[in-house]
């Protein structure tokens, strides 16, 4: 106690004392039940509001084909399922290495994943290659460049692996403004109802012309005179014949000082000879295969008259058009050595390139040939644009890392990547819708036959 309470303490007689405590312990009691009673009536303390735990902002998942197929392999490396440093390997044709080399550095410094090439001289190796690996099953091929019309052998060989679940998971297709164009889209990636493959070139014959001559205005008022019609590019094979006639009695030069030929169309038994009867067969409405029974139907009048008209145009082509392979085409009509060639839309970017071209500037671009057929009464001309062969990507059934060699696939082959690789000569050519509608130049500038894909894809 301090020293003022012991001094108050000692004026306290005993009997004071025991009143003064008495009175003390009653106030306490008092104070004590009003303390309780206010207790019981006060109002709740109001409940205190917790502060909320900040939610963390999610990352949006990847926007485009290719940032998916980035980010999807950079995650295999992160989660150790594919080692960083692992090389894969895709088999191809040589023709293709132009499009697939100058992109592998990117996209291993984007991944940590890389890509070698396996390249072959021709076509026919890699499905010879394959269909070993279908027997040996060694991993030895990661992917492959293949046409589609060998994806019936390939599936049922095994050596073709399902790729549906990485559709599902990755999207290489896109919203419509990048998807590519259907019914090719589909019809090239697909077997049985499932994919198995990723688009890398799907597109129809186109043709191919000296715009310099056909818009020469002597040349026009001659042909005028003697067909009766304007020199333009024919819409119809019977068209094509007084074209490549005209021209081919001219007795014209090509820059190398020999003949310039009327057309180069393929007309070789080996390999492409078929697509020129083919095109003009379909667009007078004939039908391979009849489909009550199946039986043939190229023994008709539609197929009679298609022959016939390909051999009346034979005399006016340059010889190499019964005798060359396919590269014929390219190289001949590149050289100035043909006014018409009908092939895949690439043999423009062959016919641009000065390393490859004596005519640049010189060219223009339409759709293939028709015929006039009537429908309901009216004339109308029918264009069937053959659709031969493409190139598609696979992925190996017996490859140790199997997501990652789709991922490089579909990366390569994006709206965003692909519109990079199309310009430059190789496999792949136009098929995603933004590629016909881009105001970017590398593609167009290069490639002037866009517009008359887009027509076709709209079917006009």
């Amino acid at each position: 106690m301090s020293k003022k309470e012991e001094t108050e303490e000692e004026k306290i007689k005993r009997r004071a004392y025991l009143k003064y405590v008495g009175a003390a312990v009653a106030g306490a009691a008092v104070v004590a039940a009003g303390f309780g009673i206010y207790e019981a009536t006060k109002p709740a303390p109001p409940t205190p509001t917790p502060t909320p735990t900040p939610t963390p902002t999610p990352t949006p998942p990847p926007a485009t084909v290719s940032e998916r197929a980035v980010a999807g392999a950079k995650a295999l490396v992160d989660k150790g399922i594919v080692p960083k440093g692992t090389t894969l390997k895709l088999l191809h044709v040589a023709g293709s290495r132009a499009q697939l080399h100058p992109f592998l550095k990117e996209w291993a410094d984007k991944t940590g994943i890389g890509v070698e090439l396996v390249t072959v001289g021709v076509e026919g190796d890699i499905f010879t290659k394959l269909m070993a690996e279908a027997t040996a099953k060694t991993g030895i091929y990661d992917m492959a460049t293949v046409f589609s019309t060998w994806m019936g052998d390939l599936v049922e060989s095994g050596i073709a692996k399902p790729l549906d679940d990485y559709y599902k998971k990755y999207d290489p297709v896109g919203p419509p403004e990048v998807a590519p164009i259907e019914p090719l889209g589909s019809y090239t990636t697909m077997y049985k109802g499932k994919r198995y493959s990723l688009f890398a070139d799907a597109d129809v014959y186109t043709l191919t012309y000296r715009k310099d001559l056909m818009e020469n205005p002597t040349y026009k008022s001659e042909f005028k005179a003697k067909y009766g019609y304007d020199l333009k590019p024919p819409d119809t094979w019977e068209e094509v014949i007084d074209v490549a006639k005209f021209f081919n009695e001219k007795d014209l030069k090509a820059p190398d000082g020999t003949k310039l030929y009327g057309a180069f169309f393929y007309a070789e038994p080996g390999f492409a000879g078929y697509t020129t009867w083919i095109s003009s067969f379909v667009s007078k409405g004939g039908i391979l295969f009849s489909p009550k029974d199946m039986k043939s139907m190229v023994n008709t009048p539609e197929g009679v008259e298609a022959l016939e008209l390909m051999a009346k145009i034979v005399p006016y082509m340059h010889p190499e058009s019964v005798t060359g392979t396919w590269a014929s085409l390219y190289q001949r009509y590149s050289e100035g050595k043909a006014v018409l060639a009908m092939a895949w839309p690439s043999l423009i970017k062959w016919a641009q390139d000065p390393a490859t071209s004596k005519v640049v500037g010189l060219n223009g671009s339409a759709p293939s040939p028709g015929a006039k057929v009537t429908v309901a009464g009216k004339e109308k001309i029918i264009k069937a644009a053959v659709n031969p062969v493409n190139w598609v990507g696979i992925v190996s059934s017996y490859s140790k890392y199997p997501e990652a060699a789709y991922l490089f696939l579909q990366w390569w082959t994006s709206p965003e990547i692909g519109y990079e690789v199309c310009p430059i000569k190789g496999i792949m050519d136009a098929y995603r819708t933004n590629w016909f509608v881009s105001k970017r130049k590398s593609c167009i500038w290069k490639w002037p036959i866009l517009p008359s894909l887009s027509r076709l894809s709209r079917g006009l």
